[in-house]
């Protein structure tokens, strides 16, 4: 009896040191935390209980993985030129531990129609509410790359901003590939970048060695930007409406104007006002302002309306269709703007 059950002791001691050595980091378990495991076994000797345990305890080596994505749903429009056009990345450390990352945007890649150079291109570390601001978020310089850690839920992530200014003179649909790269600093200061596999001695969490996952501990996107035709264009046409019923512009005669203002594309517009002068040799015909076919005040009244005559100007039409820069216009929009004068 004691002889058999030494050699079941002796054998489970034998596998669970076997097993050791070819235990690695487990997806989900951070770096540096140690498993252990104690395998009992129970016995009689001679009639009396007896028991052995054996013990096998390890730490978990850190994962070097890394994933880029490029989050914008579509093409990001803009026009040519246009400054601060946003491309959205996330960035996420998929291995198990904490991580720095360096960050690298490339605006000058072959296959596509133009190229942004390095002097037009920003990168912007999120604040953690998704939305770009200069204010809020954290300019990349290259030396204060994002830290993620792998191993905690909700810490393993962040989103990527590359703001960039879009060069003048690009056609209606031509597009322009944006790389972002981000590489971990640990593989990189070990020179082991790209290299899956490698074992990098006591460059992990807590001193434990790290090993290069799949990524290569190094990702990249590319977003694109696609130039789009934007902006405000205005059409003015005059129609006489002589003393006698009839279209001669003579002395007395009406002439009634129109703009026809028409917003266009995919970029909001602000702070948008028309000037019009009255005509020299023409006298302005009170209460005669119309903006699409509602008729406005010639006061300064805002905000019962945003028209006025003489007041903002002189001698002049004003309508402030962004309404004290209170009112931002999404395309496509149209307005029609009616004012008269008579030839003196």
């Amino acid at each position: 009896m004691f002889a058999r059950s030494s050699r079941v002791l002796l054998y489970l001691i034998v596998v669970v040191v076997l097993l050791l050595p070819r235990i690695t980091a487990a997806a989900g378990v951070p770096a540096n935390t140690t498993i252990s495991n104690t395998a009992i076994i129970d016995y009689e000797i001679s009639g009396v209980a007896a028991s052995a345990n054996a013990t096998s305890a390890f730490t978990v080596v850190e994962l070097l993985d890394v994933s880029l994505l490029w989050q914008d749903a579509a093409n990001v429009f803009a026009m040519s030129p246009e400054n601060s056009v946003v491309i959205t990345y996330a960035l996420t450390n998929t291995g198990n531990g904490v991580d720095q990352y360096l960050l690298a945007v490339d605006g000058a890649l072959a296959g596509d129609d133009f190229d942004i150079a390095p002097v037009d291109l920003e990168i912007w570390i999120d604040d953690g509410d998704g939305i770009w601001s200069a204010v809020n978020d954290t300019l990349y310089t290259g030396s204060n790359g994002p830290v993620l850690n792998g191993g905690v839920a909700g810490s393993d992530s962040v989103v990527i901003f590359v703001v960039a200014d879009v060069p003048a003179g690009q056609p209606v649909g031509a597009l322009a590939d944006i790389r972002l790269t981000a590489t971990s600093i640990t593989a990189d200061n070990a020179g082991e970048t790209g290299n899956v596999g490698a074992e990098l001695a006591g460059a992990g969490d807590g001193g434990v060695n790290a090993n290069v996952g799949l990524s290569g501990a190094i990702a990249n996107a590319a977003g694109v930007i696609e130039i789009v035709s934007s902006g405000v264009t205005i059409n003015k046409t005059v129609t006489v409406i002589d003393t006698l019923g009839g279209n001669d512009p003579h002395t007395g005669a009406t002439l009634r104007y129109t703009l026809d203002v028409q917003i266009s594309g995919v970029n909001t517009i602000s702070n948008l006002v028309i000037d019009d002068p009255v005509p020299n040799g023409t006298t302005y015909t009170a209460g005669s302002i119309t903006l699409n076919g509602v008729v406005q005040s010639d006061a300064l009244d805002s905000p019962a309306d945003y028209s006025d005559f003489n007041s903002s100007n002189a001698n002049s039409i004003t309508v402030d269709l962004s309404e004290g820069g209170t009112r931002v216009i999404t395309p496509p929009a149209n307005f029609i703007i009616e004012f008269d004068v008579t030839i003196d």
